[in-house]
């Protein structure tokens, strides 16, 4: 796949593409202590053998069929308090893209099934009920601010046999055609940047706002599991920290507002 980036402002102007890598957030790290790599640097890489997820979880994908990649962005601007502005504005330009890529590219049959994209709090991209892309940011702080953040991304664009496929989808089993994974890319990299824009403008309302639309089960009644307690509840809010407000239920009466940090709860379909 030979990329050029022409369609940004900076993200992709210094651009690696790499045939294989255990991981391209571990490439932009080594890049990083090696070096002052440029804003909006991009890692590609058409096969990653130790793709890492949030909380330690593994990222799989078959070779040449998908993207994976790392971003590095300059993030001084952003106080280590409001990281989690990073994950709403990059999650916001990776659904804008997949729908937008839905409605154009879907066989009618397919989109008779009115898929949709959906941000799963905090920041996996989710079409219906299934994984579709997901998100490690990894950030390094300097005093109280921030320094540079690795953006790593995986996104599932026309593998089509998964070993979970009752959790996982890609662009072509949404869609039913095979994608040119070069502009899929292309558009990717410049929604990714002009919501990074955005927070940079610090336009927090209006990505807040997105974030909370665009949010799987968001003011939906649903069941979800801590530890081993099964309970009914609807997400209200996500704060700046991150966390994810919730009206709990019992006996179809609102309970309590409670607030879960990441992996604390599990989402049950």
């Amino acid at each position: 796949m030979e990329i050029n980036v022409n369609n940004t402002l900076f993200t992709g102007k210094f651009f690696l593409h790499l045939p294989s890598v255990d991981s391209t957030n571990n490439y932009a790290k080594e890049l990083i202590a090696k070096s002052s790599p440029i804003d909006g640097t991009v890692i590609l890489a058409d096969e990653q053998y130790a793709g890492r997820g949030q909380m330690g979880n593994t990222w799989h994908s078959e070779a040449k069929k998908n993207l994976t990649f790392s971003i590095i962005f300059h993030t001084s601007f952003l106080q280590a308090t409001e990281q989690f502005w990073l994950n709403i504005a990059i999650s916001l330009g990776i659904c804008t893209v997949v729908n937008k890529y839905i409605s154009v590219n879907s066989k009618s049959n397919l989109a008779e099934q009115s898929f949709t994209a959906t941000i799963k709090w905090p920041n996996d991209i989710f079409v219906g009920n299934k994984k579709i892309a997901g998100i490690l940011i990894e950030n390094t702080i300097q005093g109280i601010f921030l320094k540079n953040s690795i953006i790593g991304i995986g996104i599932n664009v026309n593998q089509t046999d998964f070993e979970e496929m009752n959790k996982i989808i890609s662009m072509q089993l949404t869609t039913g055609n095979e994608l040119q994974r070069d502009d899929f890319f292309k558009d990717i990299l410049l929604h990714i940047e002009q919501y990074f824009m955005l927070l940079k403008s610090k336009k927090l309302e209006r990505l807040k706002s997105e974030y909370l639309m665009n949010l799987y089960n968001y003011q939906k009644t649903a069941f979800y599991k801590k530890g081993d307690l099964l309970f009914e509840g609807k997400i209200i809010d996500v704060e700046q920290s991150g966390l994810l407000v919730m009206e709990l239920f019992e006996n179809n009466a609102m309970r309590k507002i409670e607030k879960f940090m990441f992996k604390e709860i599990e989402f049950l379909r």
